[in-house]
């Protein structure tokens, strides 16, 4: 009686629809990137995102930094010529968990390999030009105010990128514009600081750096269109 019972309500469509919309967020397996198959099993698609994928390769990236971290602190211990202060490695945690968590965005925002290796390579480019700046200076000494610039560039950088929203072509746009800036960079420093030599292959390395991940945003953004 009770099967025939439910037989004719599902038959007449009368069984509430408030359940049905209850159990709505727990039927539609494949839009949490699982794909049921005819045995009752499953299994992870390529489109899974890269964050999940690349789940052992976000462990040994955090784990590379600590060790970049802790490493100044053994030298100390083996020699004299290795001097960090407190300061000194507040500012390199600092730069080291800044540059892990935009890594970690752009593994969350990436939806193929050559959006992956845009992100990948800017994220590193970004990281070496704060760092290599602060350290010895990419033009000159680290005192000189022409090196305010490559902060300038990466700050205006990053806003153009959030104003975009991170869109690929813009991005693309956004990080040649940067490889270009790097020789302006240069030129403006022979005007400023006459008879000091500009460090052009320095220049030229973090305008490869920007170029790539240019190119890389690009031919993410062809294979989207």
């Amino acid at each position: 009686m009770a099967a025939n019972s439910y037989a004719s309500k599902w038959a007449s469509g009368s069984f509430s629809t408030i359940a049905h919309e209850l159990l709505m967020p727990l039927t539609p397996l494949e839009m949490h990137g699982l794909a049921i198959l005819t045995d009752g099993e499953s299994t992870m698609p390529d489109t899974l995102p890269f964050y999940r994928r690349l789940a052992g390769w976000r462990i040994a990236g955090w784990s590379a930094a600590a060790a970049l971290l802790a490493l100044p602190a053994i030298a100390m211990q083996l020699t004299n010529e290795v001097d960090w202060t407190g300061s000194d490695f507040v500012f390199a945690a600092a730069l080291l968990l800044v540059t892990g968590l935009a890594a970690e965005g752009g593994l969350r925002l990436a939806r193929s390999w050559p959006h992956l290796i845009g992100f990948a390579i800017a994220t590193f480019a970004a990281f070496f030009t704060v760092w290599s700046n602060l350290a010895v200076g990419i033009i000159g000494a680290e005192g000189e105010p022409i090196n305010l610039g490559f902060f300038a560039v990466l700050a205006v950088g990053i806003v153009a990128a959030a104003i975009t929203r991170f869109r690929p072509a813009a991005l693309s746009a956004i990080t040649g514009a940067m490889a270009v800036s790097q020789f302006a960079l240069g030129l403006a420093a022979t005007r400023a600081m006459p008879g000091h030599s500009v460090e052009w292959g320095i220049l030229a390395f973090f305008a490869i750096l920007w170029l790539s991940a240019s190119l890389a945003f690009r031919r993410h953004a062809a294979q989207v269109v």
